[in-house]
């Protein structure tokens, strides 16, 4: 497993700027039930991410197990299709000035009264919505699967992925929760700035992504 964490926390780090989420979250601490509906957000998106990570390493430990020169072969359609599909995500968003993975609906500008439950299930819906981090998720459970891992090193890799995907929201809540007045302040800058700068930040990780994919893709699982 020491070998595979440097790949595999790189991807994460990738994965876990994620512009929607952190919007959602800042959105959710300011309302009336701040770290309730934040921490169910996070919970429902966590929840969805570890279905999907499961059923991942079940479909991807079947191939794995295939012959070697098979088991690489899968390994590199799959980088280089994740590859192109970030790299044209990342075209796209340099063209069109609305970026969906980034942006927020407008009926999300109110939600000074929504509730946990609800919040849960916009954190379960919102995991797939976001094609950039499935994309990124769905290479590091192939990346996972593909060492050949004990069970239980398996699931302790996606526990560890997951933890670095939720990693700058758990920082928001905990900031939130240690200083909520200071915290506020600090919160609608950072909201501000992300909505000025999200469509930029979104091209630029796709793009590098895209190119991370296609390389390792063409040279070699």
């Amino acid at each position: 497993m020491i070998d595979l964490l440097p790949q595999l926390i790189v991807l994460a780090v990738g994965g876990s700027i994620a512009p929607a989420l952190l919007l959602l979250t800042i959105l959710f601490l300011g309302s009336q039930r701040p770290l309730p509906n934040a921490t169910a957000l996070v919970l429902g998106y966590l929840a969805v991410g570890a279905a999907v990570g499961i059923a991942g390493l079940i479909l991807f430990s079947g191939t794995a197990g295939a012959a070697g020169s098979t088991a690489s072969t899968i390994g590199r359609i799959v980088s280089v299709t994740l590859g192109v599909l970030l790299i044209v995500l990342g075209l796209r968003g340099l063209f069109i000035t609305r970026d969906p993975d980034a942006s927020l609906p407008r009926w999300m500008e109110s939600v000074s009264s929504i509730t946990p439950a609800k919040a849960f299930g916009i954190g379960m819906v919102l995991f797939p919505l976001q094609i950039r981090i499935l994309a990124i998720f769905i290479a590091c459970i192939n990346l996972i699967a593909t060492a050949s891992f004990r069970t239980q090193e398996s699931i302790v890799a996606l526990v560890l992925m997951l933890l670095i995907f939720a990693i700058p929201v758990l920082v928001l809540i905990g900031l939130y929760a240690a200083v909520p007045q200071r915290a506020s302040n600090m919160l609608e800058s950072l909201r501000r700035w992300m909505e000025k700068n999200n469509r930029a930040i979104t091209v630029v990780l796709c793009l590098v992504f895209g190119a991370f994919f296609l390389v390792r893709g063409f040279s070699g699982p």
